[in-house]
């Protein structure tokens, strides 16, 4: 239960595993529902108002979750104060369905990608602790069917497939998908970027062009190298063994080893672009330093000697121009320096 109720309650402070949560706008969440006791002593306070004959079971289901959300799309139509009310609405349905008493907690997350939110219950029915009674199959569909008619239709919400047979994707896979596209996204990025630096160096003379061209052609090849290299190495962190304990615990491994590939890779890229850009740097610098001091040098000669100067510069260019001639006893043949 501390996990669950540690990421769901979570402050500024929070450490978390999804690399999707930004703790810059967690200040943002927000609860339709707070209790002031922690989630295990609400359940405790709730499960000994009731009547029961015999002590709860070790084994038995104290709380079900429930996520309520929707697309990006839907969200980004929305005011600020219209999605509050939104959520609002998804609580009362479950406090009329549920019991308002026996909802634990609704806190809604503004700090990942898209908004929704965390409503965790107690399953009390009749006055008695029995979660297989209130979540089946069947009364789960009933449950989708019932939330779109009394507040999906209200605000223009389109009801899934009943029955479908698509499946979800668990938490493990999801971030690892989430981190491909992060990765795809960026190596996209960057060949963009270098395909634009080579297009404005064409403007230039040939050599600088060529030169663009080389550097735009390595910045692909790094970024693909860099996304190969994520790929690879997500399949096969993916693929490795996973304590077989819990559920949970090999999801948490398969996140773990999964960002922890990634960034390796990222790493790896980073340090070899940072020594090529400094090679390139040192280059560019020599270079500037010899041009510096032949246009030191001939300035000031031009200022010391600057009627010597244009002599020898004249004489030069004819001796550049002007034919040379070499006569014999048949008249004259061409000979060239």
């Amino acid at each position: 239960m501390t996990p669950i109720e540690l990421e769901n309650e979570r402050d500024e402070s929070y450490t978390p595993d999804n690399p999707n949560i930004d703790l810059s706008r967690t200040r943002r969440n927000y609860h339709t529902v707070h209790r002031s006791e922690r989630y295990m002593d609400y359940i405790n306070g709730r499960i000994a108002t009731l009547p029961l004959k015999r002590k709860v079971r070790k084994d038995a289901v104290l709380m079900g979750a429930f996520v309520i959300s929707s697309d990006g799309e839907f969200f980004n139509r929305l005011m600020p104060s219209q999605q509050r009310r939104f959520f609002e609405d998804a609580t009362d349905y479950f406090a009329e369905r549920y019991g308002e008493e026996n909802i634990i907690s609704a806190v809604v997350h503004m700090d990942e990608t898209t908004p929704h939110m965390h409503l965790n219950l107690v399953p009390i029915v009749d006055r008695r602790l029995c979660a297989k009674e209130l979540f089946t199959p069947k009364t789960l569909r009933e449950l989708q069917s019932d939330f779109w008619e009394k507040v999906g239709k209200k605000w223009d919400l389109e009801r899934g497939t009943p029955g479908s047979q698509a499946k979800h994707k668990s938490v493990a896979e999801y971030k690892a998908q989430k981190i491909l596209e992060d990765a795809q996204s960026k190596a996209k990025d960057i060949i963009s970027e270098a395909d634009g630096k080579a297009q404005a160096a064409k403007l230039q003379a040939d050599s600088i062009v060529s030169q663009a061209e080389q550097t735009a052609a390595e910045t692909k090849q790094q970024a693909q190298e860099y996304l190969n290299g994520v790929i690879q190495s997500v399949e096969e962190e993916k693929a490795k063994p996973t304590p077989r304990k819990k559920k949970q615990a090999e999801e948490e491994i398969r996140v773990l080893r999964t960002e922890n590939a990634a960034l390796r890779q990222a790493k790896r890229i980073g340090d070899k672009d940072r020594a090529d850009l400094f090679e390139m740097y040192q280059e560019s610098e020599r270079a500037n330093k010899s041009r510096e001091s032949v246009y030191k040098m001939v300035s000031d000669i031009l200022s010391a000697y600057p009627d010597e100067f244009r002599t020898l510069l004249h004489k030069s260019r004819e001796k550049k121009t002007t034919p040379y001639y070499k006569e014999n006893s048949h008249g004259y043949d061409r000979g060239g320096k």
